[in-house]
């Protein structure tokens, strides 16, 4: 019987690995890293407004890809590892270039770094998502799409294109019609599924329907 497999690693940095495992085999596909300390825009008033400049989404986003490239390449082989990025991060101007800056001061390449993208933010009608996803993606940059709380962008020809990987929860699947359909047209065109919240001992049912990797799988009652 499979058991789950803990993170990998757990810091005050506020970053935590997470594997994301084949459901037959159990072996390791990529990681996920799990960010403690997410993006947040804030607005200063009074005193407070004048001491300090507002932090780039850009510059935010770069800092954490740079200690997590750096994290990764001191404790694991496991690639590539999947990082959130905020909607405020992808349209903003300055994140290619400052992510581009950030990978080179380690000894990863763009190509084992996956960017991950909430499905809410590419359900809005904004041309700047798009726009940087190509940007990411032309300097090497894997892309992922988070459905595991909406599935509403459409997986339009460029779009599908664009995302190699799209993570669901599993739990959904047989309450939402439009998920099972959604997974269904992101296997056909090549996107490795992953499934939050899959069972061990539904490995080969999500395999029939495109899903071969789950994160945190529980283990068999």
């Amino acid at each position: 019987m499979h058991q789950t497999s803990p993170s990998l690693h757990a810091r005050p940095s506020q970053v935590r690995f997470t594997p994301v495992l084949n459901l037959t085999s159990g072996e390791p596909m990529t990681l996920l890293a799990e960010t403690l300390k997410p993006f947040e825009e804030r607005v200063a008033f009074g005193p407070a407004a004048s001491e300090s400049e507002p932090v780039s989404p850009a510059a935010f986003l770069a800092e954490q890809l740079l200690q997590i490239a750096r994290m990764a390449h001191e404790e694991t082989d496991i690639r590539p590892v999947i990082v959130p990025i905020s909607m405020a991060a992808l349209i903003h101007a300055d994140t290619p270039i400052a992510c581009d800056a950030a990978i080179r001061r380690t000894v990863l390449c763009p190509q084992e770094i996956c960017f991950e993208v909430n499905d809410s933010t590419l359900a809005l009608p904004s041309p700047e998502a798009r726009q940087g996803l190509m940007a990411l993606r032309k300097l090497g940059f894997r892309l992922s799409l988070d459905a595991t709380r909406s599935w509403q962008a459409a997986l339009s020809t460029d779009l599908r294109i664009l995302l190699e990987t799209m993570r669901i929860d599993s739990r959904q699947i047989e309450l939402e019609p439009a998920l099972e359909e959604r997974i269904e047209t992101a296997s056909t065109c090549g996107m490795q599924i992953i499934a939050e919240q899959a069972s061990w001992r539904d490995g080969d049912w999500l395999a029939s329907m495109g899903i071969d990797y789950g994160v945190r799988p529980r283990a068999d009652a």
